[in-house]
């Protein structure tokens, strides 16, 4: 290499001629390597190290979706008396109500692993666990991510109980953790929704999934509640729907067939989505060997 730099170093122009020939091949080199599931020359061409590029984004809702019940009303089961005297409001939202639930479990010295406890009787939905293990066997073409109106630490726990935490890429919920003496449990709103009249207070799942379209060649969403409707109606043609049966949102997107552009699968055994998951996958294959074919063709005539 250093022989070739003092020999294309003679003349202004070998220089110019040398840096232009390694920029148009590090081009090339990118290209080659963006739609590659790994990348072939790691850092000689690359600004960071490559990591496998997903073609597939699936969605899912928590509660009555990956497991089988309510995250937020199981915990009330560790209160021998359920009439704790509260009540929710619409105008302050569901994450204050259980803020206070949890205020009041202090005061009644409920115990972390009481909760907890009652949290690990939840089980995962039928078939869920067939639909992770897809996901498992395909995970480099898969990114997974949680929207959900539970909390950071019930999901977390659950997560971790099922030894599926590294299945998740990502989890948007209302951030919740234990006070220094572990007798509190504090949770915030996952943020301020104050444009969309389709969602609650705390969150919009549309503004979650909306800026993933473009990213990834199709976006599976899995729910069941009314909260689920706004993320389904940002999805587009090449998209797939996937409301539990029987629950809220399959009966929405029913009433709004007209305004839903994605496909829709419903299901009571979410190991039928295998299916369905499997031809999304096979066709973001199919769309990005296309668009890596007509890319280096690009790159061709460009005489890179």
């Amino acid at each position: 290499k250093q022989w070739y730099q003092r020999r294309v170093a003679i003349t202004a122009g070998g220089i110019s001629f040398y840096y232009r020939s390694i920029e148009l091949l590090r081009a090339k080199l990118r290209l080659i390597c963006q739609w590659s599931l790994v990348c072939p020359c790691r850092d000689v061409c690359c600004d960071v190290t490559m990591t496998t590029q997903a073609m597939l984004l699936i969605t899912f809702d928590f509660d009555h979706t990956v497991v089988d019940g309510n995250t937020d009303v199981k915990v009330l089961d560790v209160l021998n008396d359920k009439d704790h005297g509260l009540s929710y409001s619409d105008k302050t939202g569901w994450t204050e109500y259980m803020r206070q639930i949890y205020v009041e479990f202090e005061k009644r010295g409920v115990t972390r692993g009481q909760i907890e406890a009652s949290l690990k009787e939840l089980k995962l939905t039928k078939g869920m666990q067939e639909l992770l293990q897809f996901i498992r066997d395909n995970r480099s073409q898969i990114d997974v991510i949680i929207a959900s109106d539970s909390n950071s630490w019930f999901i977390e726990t659950l997560l971790a109980h099922f030894q599926i935490a590294d299945l998740v890429d990502e989890i948007h919920t209302n951030p919740a953790r234990w006070d220094a003496g572990n007798s509190l449990l504090m949770i915030e709103r996952y943020t301020t929704n104050k444009g969309c009249q389709r969602c609650p207070v705390n969150m919009c799942k549309g503004a979650i999934v909306g800026p993933r379209k473009d990213a990834y060649s199709s976006i599976v969403y899995i729910g069941d509640g009314s909260n689920d409707l706004c993320p389904v109606l940002h999805l587009g043609s090449g998209d797939l729907a996937c409301p539990r049966e029987e629950y809220k949102l399959a009966r929405l997107l029913r009433s709004k067939a007209g305004e839903v552009l994605c496909s829709v699968a419903p299901w009571s055994d979410a190991a039928c989505l295998v299916p369905s998951l499997q031809k999304a996958l096979n066709k973001g294959r199919t769309g990005r060997e296309v668009r890596r074919g007509s890319s280096l063709e690009a790159v061709d005539s460009a005489g890179l």
